[in-house]
């Protein structure tokens, strides 16, 4: 068999070598790699990518010219084609032999482009009449990102325990005012050292079904994201933290005060907080009167923070603004200090934070 040579250093020669169980040709000299007809789809339908049975030149983007790099096998000119529709990475294919070749940069990508494709198909998917009537009715954005692969059981549960609470002491006024004394954060009281417990027990109570609403739709929209990037168990003691850490700010911001703080909206804007650091990419849409709009994370809750700002210095009373600001910030210090290990687990979401990643808002 004649020898190979590398298609970047010319001078090098390819070494044969094993790869997810099929032989391919590499070059240890830049790490580039050399898949000859279908071993690239054989290679692909055995890697952990969403996908069993890989057509890689089916999935590709448009060609965009032809390369100066030269097929190992036939010699013809390689031609620049797109990764994929949405993903500007230019890969290199022989039209004589259906070969392709790999720049090590490249590798991960390639090995993720089929669930590559299928997320960005749904990123970019645009906003139809049924979203539109869904948020003028609800005033509820509508959340484009990753399918999660985790069942989301932690997000279910908490959803399902604060409603179970909720009901449980909202038949009447005296039963929902024994709860919120009882169970509410109490600045005054905390700061006597009395119910201690409550910075936990007031993140599962809420003052008003709407309150209750508001807040399990924004907690199931980006939980299930979230767990499926952490896991059930860390996901759940994440939630939990922001939640204590948001009742505990609050406490100290407002040391004396003897009106009980209750809802889960503190542990809920530490997850706004995650989810803008870990899923740039995603989508969320925002309505001025009648226009529908999809915008970044960053974009989204930085207007939800600037509202919070503006109604604290405006004194507007009935909501616990330092609550929510403080558990922002938490869920920020937690985003940025687990950024590069909820990368390294989840090797889907540094592809999409690339800008080769082109997401249709």
């Amino acid at each position: 068999m004649a020898n190979k040579g590398c298609p970047v250093c010319r001078h090098s020669i390819l070494t044969p070598t094993q790869y997810h169980s099929q032989e391919i040709d590499a070059c240890y000299h830049c790490g580039g790699l050399w898949f000859e007809k279908d071993e690239m789809n054989s290679v692909l339908s055995a890697i952990d990518n969403g996908h069993d049975n890989v057509d890689f030149t089916g999935q590709l983007g448009k060609r965009s010219g032809v390369s100066q790099r030269q097929c190992p096998d036939c010699q013809k000119s390689l031609q620049h084609y797109q990764l994929l529709e949405h993903y500007d990475l230019e890969v290199d294919v022989c039209h004589g032999c259906d070969g392709v070749w790999i720049d090590r940069d490249e590798i991960a990508a390639v090995q993720q482009s089929p669930r590559l494709r299928e997320t960005l198909e749904k990123l970019n998917t645009q906003p139809n009449w049924k979203s539109w009537v869904f948020q003028f009715l609800s005033q509820m954005p509508v959340e484009y990102n990753i399918r999660p692969h985790r069942t989301p059981w932690v997000t279910w549960a908490l959803v399902l325990i604060n409603v179970l609470i909720y009901f449980s002491y909202a038949g009447s006024d005296n039963s929902m005012m024994a709860a919120i004394t009882s169970f509410g954060s109490t600045p005054a009281e905390l700061a006597n050292g009395d119910q201690w417990w409550t910075p936990l027990t007031a993140t599962f109570l809420h003052g008003s079904l709407l309150h209750l609403a508001g807040n399990m739709y924004f907690l199931w929209l980006t939980g299930d994201n979230l767990e499926d990037a952490l896991g059930h168990w860390r996901f759940l003691g994440l939630y939990l933290l922001c939640g204590i850490g948001a009742g505990l700010i609050s406490v100290l911001m407002n040391w004396n005060s003897n009106i009980p703080s209750v809802g889960a909206s503190g542990a809920i804007a530490g997850l706004f907080g995650m989810y803008m650091l870990w899923f740039r990419h995603a989508s969320l849409t925002f309505m001025i009167i009648v226009w529908q709009k999809k915008l970044s994370p960053f974009w989204y809750f930085g207007i939800w923070l600037g509202i919070n700002l503006l109604g604290m210095v405006g004194n507007e009373g009935g909501v616990d603004y330092w609550a929510h600001i403080g558990g922002f910030v938490i869920g920020i210090i937690i985003g940025l200090s687990m950024h590069r290990w909820v990368m390294a687990q989840n090797p889907l979401l540094p592809l999409l934070a690339q800008p080769q990643a082109r997401v249709l808002r």
